[in-house]
Protein backbone atom coordinates (compact mmCIF):
# COMPACT_ATOMS: atom_id res chain seq x y z
CA UNK A 1 0.00 0.00 0.00
CA UNK A 2 2.85 2.39 0.89
CA UNK A 3 4.52 1.53 -2.40
CA UNK A 4 1.37 2.48 -4.32
CA UNK A 5 1.15 5.83 -2.49
CA UNK A 6 4.82 6.49 -3.15
CA UNK A 7 4.39 5.79 -6.89
CA UNK A 8 1.35 8.06 -7.04
CA UNK A 9 3.26 10.83 -5.28
CA UNK A 10 6.17 10.50 -7.71
CA UNK A 11 3.78 10.55 -10.69
CA UNK A 12 2.11 13.72 -9.39
CA UNK A 13 5.45 15.47 -8.91
CA UNK A 14 6.52 14.41 -12.41
CA UNK A 15 3.28 15.80 -13.90
CA UNK A 16 3.70 19.13 -12.10
CA UNK A 17 7.31 19.37 -13.23
CA UNK A 18 6.32 18.75 -16.85
CA UNK A 19 3.60 21.42 -16.68
CA UNK A 20 6.01 23.98 -15.21
CA UNK A 21 8.61 23.09 -17.83
CA UNK A 22 6.03 23.57 -20.58
CA UNK A 23 4.99 26.95 -19.21
CA UNK A 24 8.56 28.14 -19.00
CA UNK A 25 9.08 27.02 -22.58
CA UNK A 26 6.06 29.02 -23.73
CA UNK A 27 7.40 32.10 -22.00
CA UNK A 28 10.61 31.88 -24.02
CA UNK A 29 8.83 32.00 -27.40
CA UNK A 30 9.63 35.05 -29.53
CA UNK A 31 6.73 37.50 -29.79
CA UNK A 32 5.04 37.91 -33.15
CA UNK A 33 6.24 40.92 -35.18
CA UNK A 34 3.99 43.96 -35.14
CA UNK A 35 2.43 45.52 -38.22
CA UNK A 36 4.28 48.42 -39.86
CA UNK A 37 2.36 50.89 -42.02
CA UNK A 38 3.73 53.02 -44.88
CA UNK A 39 2.48 56.27 -46.39
CA UNK A 40 2.87 57.12 -50.06
CA UNK A 41 4.63 60.49 -50.08
CA UNK A 42 4.66 61.79 -53.65
CA UNK A 43 6.51 64.97 -54.54
CA UNK A 44 3.90 67.47 -55.80
CA UNK A 45 4.33 69.36 -59.08
CA UNK A 46 5.11 73.03 -59.24
CA UNK A 47 1.87 74.92 -58.48
CA UNK A 48 0.23 76.51 -61.54
CA UNK A 49 -1.81 79.63 -60.91
CA UNK A 50 -3.10 80.28 -64.43
CA UNK A 51 -6.13 78.84 -66.20
CA UNK A 52 -3.93 78.51 -69.30
CA UNK A 53 -2.94 75.10 -67.99
CA UNK A 54 -6.56 73.88 -67.96
CA UNK A 55 -7.33 70.72 -69.88
CA UNK A 56 -11.02 71.58 -69.82
CA UNK A 57 -13.35 74.28 -68.55
CA UNK A 58 -15.48 71.51 -67.07
CA UNK A 59 -14.31 69.15 -64.35
CA UNK A 60 -11.90 66.23 -64.18
CA UNK A 61 -13.00 63.09 -62.37
CA UNK A 62 -10.44 60.56 -61.18
CA UNK A 63 -12.22 57.22 -61.02
CA UNK A 64 -11.25 54.57 -58.51
CA UNK A 65 -8.06 52.81 -59.56
CA UNK A 66 -8.35 49.17 -60.52
CA UNK A 67 -5.89 46.44 -59.63
CA UNK A 68 -5.45 42.69 -59.40
CA UNK A 69 -6.39 40.92 -56.19
CA UNK A 70 -2.93 41.28 -54.67
CA UNK A 71 -2.85 45.01 -55.47
CA UNK A 72 -6.25 45.61 -53.92
CA UNK A 73 -4.90 44.61 -50.52
CA UNK A 74 -2.74 46.70 -48.21
CA UNK A 75 0.19 44.31 -47.86
CA UNK A 76 3.25 45.36 -49.90
CA UNK A 77 3.67 42.96 -52.81
CA UNK A 78 6.97 41.43 -53.86
CA UNK A 79 8.03 39.15 -56.68
CA UNK A 80 11.03 37.36 -58.09
CA UNK A 81 12.96 38.74 -61.09
CA UNK A 82 10.89 36.58 -63.48
CA UNK A 83 7.80 38.37 -62.02
CA UNK A 84 5.78 35.15 -62.26
CA UNK A 85 5.38 34.45 -58.54
CA UNK A 86 3.92 37.34 -56.53
CA UNK A 87 3.75 37.27 -52.74
CA UNK A 88 2.94 39.71 -49.92
CA UNK A 89 4.91 40.98 -46.94
CA UNK A 90 2.74 39.78 -44.09
CA UNK A 91 3.46 42.52 -41.54
CA UNK A 92 4.32 45.44 -43.87
CA UNK A 93 1.21 47.29 -45.03
CA UNK A 94 0.30 50.44 -46.92
CA UNK A 95 -1.73 52.86 -44.82
CA UNK A 96 -4.61 52.35 -47.30
CA UNK A 97 -5.27 50.02 -50.23
CA UNK A 98 -3.23 50.97 -53.35
CA UNK A 99 -6.48 51.56 -55.27
CA UNK A 100 -7.70 54.25 -52.87
CA UNK A 101 -4.25 55.56 -51.99
CA UNK A 102 -3.23 56.25 -55.60
CA UNK A 103 -6.63 57.69 -56.49
CA UNK A 104 -6.36 60.27 -53.68
CA UNK A 105 -2.73 60.99 -54.58
CA UNK A 106 -3.60 61.67 -58.24
CA UNK A 107 -6.46 64.02 -57.26
CA UNK A 108 -4.07 66.05 -55.09
CA UNK A 109 -1.42 66.02 -57.82
CA UNK A 110 -3.81 67.28 -60.52
CA UNK A 111 -5.19 70.00 -58.24
CA UNK A 112 -1.67 71.28 -57.61
CA UNK A 113 -0.95 71.13 -61.34
CA UNK A 114 -4.17 73.16 -61.86
CA UNK A 115 -5.39 71.19 -64.87
CA UNK A 116 -9.08 72.07 -64.37
CA UNK A 117 -11.29 74.34 -62.24
CA UNK A 118 -12.67 71.29 -60.41
CA UNK A 119 -10.91 67.96 -59.82
CA UNK A 120 -12.50 65.26 -57.71
CA UNK A 121 -13.06 61.55 -57.26
CA UNK A 122 -16.82 62.25 -57.08
CA UNK A 123 -19.11 62.37 -60.09
CA UNK A 124 -20.69 65.77 -60.83
CA UNK A 125 -22.31 65.17 -64.21
CA UNK A 126 -21.62 64.36 -67.84
CA UNK A 127 -19.38 67.29 -68.75
CA UNK A 128 -15.60 67.20 -68.50
CA UNK A 129 -12.93 64.52 -68.47
CA UNK A 130 -12.61 61.23 -66.66
CA UNK A 131 -9.43 59.35 -65.81
CA UNK A 132 -9.31 55.59 -65.35
CA UNK A 133 -6.14 53.87 -64.14
CA UNK A 134 -5.28 50.22 -63.75
CA UNK A 135 -2.43 49.12 -61.47
CA UNK A 136 -0.56 46.62 -63.63
CA UNK A 137 2.39 46.28 -61.26
CA UNK A 138 3.46 47.80 -57.97
CA UNK A 139 6.03 45.34 -56.66
CA UNK A 140 9.25 45.03 -54.80
CA UNK A 141 11.36 42.80 -57.06
CA UNK A 142 13.74 40.72 -54.95
CA UNK A 143 17.10 40.02 -56.59
CA UNK A 144 20.32 38.32 -55.49
CA UNK A 145 22.00 41.68 -54.92
CA UNK A 146 19.14 43.37 -53.07
CA UNK A 147 15.83 44.67 -54.34
CA UNK A 148 14.34 46.79 -57.09
CA UNK A 149 10.85 48.20 -57.48
CA UNK A 150 8.64 48.24 -60.56
CA UNK A 151 5.49 50.34 -60.97
CA UNK A 152 3.29 50.10 -64.08
CA UNK A 153 0.08 52.13 -64.38
CA UNK A 154 -2.24 52.05 -67.42
CA UNK A 155 -4.12 55.33 -67.95
CA UNK A 156 -7.24 56.06 -69.98
CA UNK A 157 -8.45 59.64 -70.48
CA UNK A 158 -12.11 59.84 -71.51
CA UNK A 159 -14.12 62.83 -72.72
CA UNK A 160 -17.51 62.74 -71.04
CA UNK A 161 -19.33 65.45 -72.99
CA UNK A 162 -22.03 63.89 -75.15
CA UNK A 163 -20.84 60.53 -76.42
CA UNK A 164 -17.84 59.30 -74.46
CA UNK A 165 -14.60 59.46 -76.44
CA UNK A 166 -11.26 57.88 -75.56
CA UNK A 167 -8.61 60.59 -75.85
CA UNK A 168 -5.56 58.78 -74.52
CA UNK A 169 -4.71 55.20 -73.56
CA UNK A 170 -1.19 54.51 -72.43
CA UNK A 171 0.78 52.49 -69.90
CA UNK A 172 3.61 54.15 -68.01
CA UNK A 173 6.33 52.07 -66.37
CA UNK A 174 9.05 53.15 -63.96
CA UNK A 175 11.64 51.09 -62.07
CA UNK A 176 14.15 51.96 -59.39
CA UNK A 177 17.07 50.17 -57.73
CA UNK A 178 16.94 50.13 -53.95
CA UNK A 179 20.30 50.09 -52.20
CA UNK A 180 18.86 48.77 -48.94
CA UNK A 181 16.54 45.82 -48.51
CA UNK A 182 14.35 47.81 -46.12
CA UNK A 183 10.64 48.26 -46.75
CA UNK A 184 10.86 51.98 -45.89
CA UNK A 185 13.35 52.42 -48.76
CA UNK A 186 11.06 50.35 -51.00
CA UNK A 187 8.06 52.55 -50.14
CA UNK A 188 10.02 55.73 -50.87
CA UNK A 189 11.27 54.36 -54.21
CA UNK A 190 7.71 53.42 -55.19
CA UNK A 191 6.49 56.92 -54.29
CA UNK A 192 9.22 58.44 -56.45
CA UNK A 193 8.33 56.18 -59.39
CA UNK A 194 4.61 56.96 -59.10
CA UNK A 195 5.35 60.69 -58.95
CA UNK A 196 7.34 60.46 -62.20
CA UNK A 197 4.50 58.52 -63.84
CA UNK A 198 1.99 61.21 -62.80
CA UNK A 199 4.34 63.85 -64.19
CA UNK A 200 4.68 62.03 -67.53
CA UNK A 201 0.91 61.59 -67.79
CA UNK A 202 0.19 65.27 -67.07
CA UNK A 203 2.82 66.41 -69.59
CA UNK A 204 1.44 64.15 -72.31
CA UNK A 205 -2.18 65.19 -71.77
CA UNK A 206 -1.19 68.88 -71.62
CA UNK A 207 0.42 68.49 -75.05
CA UNK A 208 -2.82 67.19 -76.59
CA UNK A 209 -5.22 69.50 -78.39
CA UNK A 210 -8.17 69.10 -76.04
CA UNK A 211 -9.95 72.27 -77.11
CA UNK A 212 -11.48 70.83 -80.28
CA UNK A 213 -13.61 68.13 -78.58
CA UNK A 214 -15.19 70.73 -76.29
CA UNK A 215 -16.05 73.28 -78.97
Amino acid sequence: MKQIRFCAHVAALTFVSLVLLGLSGCGSLSPLPTDTFYRLKITPPEPKGSSETYWTEGFVRVAKFRGSGVHRERAIAYSEPNQVVVKQHRYHLWIDSPEHMLQKALVVYLRTANVAPLISSSDFGNDGLEIHVQIRQMDQVVTKNGADIVVALAFELVQRKGRKTLLLAKEYRESRSVSRDELSAVAMAMAEAIGVIFERFVAEVSALDLAAPFQ
